[in-house]
């Protein structure tokens, strides 16, 4: 009794009890079989490459793709330009107090004091004689004026003014310069004196520079393979006719069933480090190494605590004792 063949599934006994396809059980075309003892397998599907041979090439490519000498160099000459800058910064800064107390008063307070500075400074020196008024629509700048009329304040006797009477014309026109050339003088003598205790500069006392690259590269793959095989007894078309089959005339088919899961996963990173640490102390360079002698005795003029101190004055002689009579 020949075996029979399932019509209704996709696997199909045959008489050597090897299973064939649906097509070559009907003998379609573009279903070729192979040929029995050919030994030929049928071509495989084309597939990824795996994982592990391809994690070399990206790594690689990601190398080439960084500039890691470029990095490097700009790192150290960043922190070399940093440090070159802070230092001229520092000699420019100082060499422009020198040259701006080396100036003749009225120079410094043309060039560092405004007329709105000076009136500021007399309305709060002279808060309750002296009111500011800001200008108005019409107005240009703002203005001195007395609070109060026919006022004449004590104080007017430190501009040569004494006993006048306090108007916008007088503060306007003799005491507010008066008042800029004093606020000049005073600034130019605590630059002076500034200037006289010498450049106290920060400089990079030693350090270290570090850059570092790290790369990270993880392949990974994996193949899991399931196999089951199962006999299903004889196709009949019912049920009933299954269970009335007697167990000498019964044909099995034999079904296989194979289930392929295949994965690959690759990582590659890169990551730049890079890391300066200075260390920085002060220094003192005294003023004759930054200036002539010249530009010194200037200096030194303008300074109050280089002038030489006032003598004090003669205590009148004392008076002979008396002379004691005689009893």
């Amino acid at each position: 009794m020949s075996d029979t063949t399932r019509n209704s599934g996709r696997i199909f006994p045959s008489r050597n009890g090897t299973a064939i396809s649906r097509a070559q059980a009907d003998g379609q075309p573009g279903a070729p079989a192979p040929a029995a003892g050919s030994g030929t397998p049928a071509p495989a599907a084309s597939s990824k490459p795996p994982a592990t041979e391809t994690i070399a090439r990206r790594a690689g490519a990601m190398v080439n793709e960084i500039d890691f000498p470029g990095f490097v160099s700009q790192l150290v000459h960043g922190t070399f330009d940093a440090i070159v800058d802070a230092s001229i910064r520092q000699m420019e800064s100082y060499s422009g107090l020198v040259s701006a107390v080396a100036k003749t008063v009225d120079q410094f307070t043309e060039e560092n004091v405004t007329f709105n500075q000076a009136r500021d400074w007399l309305v709060s020196r002279y808060p309750g004689d002296v009111v500011l008024q800001l200008p108005d629509a019409a107005g240009t700048e703002p203005r001195l004026s007395p609070r109060a009329e026919e006022l004449s304040p004590v104080w007017l006797a430190d501009y040569g003014l004494e006993g006048q009477e306090l108007s916008t014309e007088l503060l306007e026109q003799q005491i507010l310069p008066q008042v800029r050339n004093k606020v000049g003088a005073e600034r130019q003598q605590l630059l002076a004196t500034m200037v006289l205790l010498g450049l106290n500069r920060v400089a990079v006392r030693d350090g270290s520079i570090s850059a570092k690259v790290m790369f990270r590269a993880a392949a990974r793959d994996a193949a899991a393979v399931q196999y089951a095989t199962s006999s299903d007894p004889q196709a009949v078309a019912t049920w009933g006719e299954r269970g009335s089959l007697s167990q000498t005339s019964q044909s099995t088919t034999m079904v296989s069933t194979l289930a392929v899961n295949a994965q690959n996963e690759s990582t590659v990173r890169a990551d730049l480090f890079g890391e300066v640490k200075l260390n920085f102390v002060s220094e003192t360079l005294p003023l004759d190494r930054l200036a002539d002698a010249a530009k010194i005795a200037l200096v030194q003029q303008h300074s109050p605590a280089m002038r030489p101190a006032a003598p004090p004055p003669a205590l009148p002689p004392a008076a002979p004792p008396a002379a004691e009579g005689r009893p």
